[in-house]
């Protein structure tokens, strides 16, 4: 179990609304670069310095959330374990360098303060989302639940046949949101 872990972000919307590329834009505002990898990822940004040069955090990140057993493989990467699907690929981000995660061992090296998971809404995403924290993960971090859609609505981030949000404007309101937390958690 992850002792360290403070808090769960859950970017939720339906299928198709730009919750994979809201979360690498996050990737890219946080390390400045994203690993050699189109598609789903997750990576372990360690850390991280929160508007802070006196805490930094450990930040893990799965872009991918399609169905439970993805969701399920979430978990089990923000608590530190392989997934049992290995088809997303995993990185670590040190020294300013990508690195592919390949064994547990790598992964035990890094425990979560703050994980970000996407989630579809329709379907059994949502709930298998509920279950997969409830039974594996301990109870002393907060789950924050994002709508993709409201949260584009609240930057005024329009999406249209003619036109792609703004992926970076999105992040950068995910950033403040844990530069904010932490700034306000570990500074006197």
């Amino acid at each position: 179990m992850n002792k360290k872990l403070d808090e769960i972000v859950v970017l939720y919307d339906r299928g198709g609304q730009g919750k994979t590329s809201t979360l690498r834009a996050l990737v890219e505002e946080l390390a400045g670069s994203l690993p050699n990898s189109k598609g789903d990822i997750r990576v372990i940004i360690p850390n991280y310095r929160a508007r802070s040069p006196l805490k930094k955090v450990n930040i893990f990140i799965a872009t991918c959330g399609d169905t439970p057993e993805v969701i399920e493989d979430n978990i089990r990467f923000f608590n530190g374990k392989l997934p049992d699907q290995k088809n997303v690929p995993m990185f670590v981000y040190e020294n300013g360098v990508w690195t592919p995660i390949e064994s547990e061992n790598e992964m035990s090296a890094y425990e979560a303060n703050i994980c970000f998971s996407a989630c579809r809404s329709d379907g059994v995403g949502v709930d298998a989302m509920h279950y997969f924290i409830n039974a594996h993960l301990a109870y002393t971090f907060a789950t924050v639940w994002i709508r993709l859609n409201l949260l584009r609505q609240k930057l005024r981030v329009a999406r249209t046949a003619k036109k792609e949000p703004d992926w970076n404007k999105l992040a950068n309101e995910l950033k403040q949101m844990i530069d904010n937390k932490f700034a306000k958690k570990y500074i006197s």
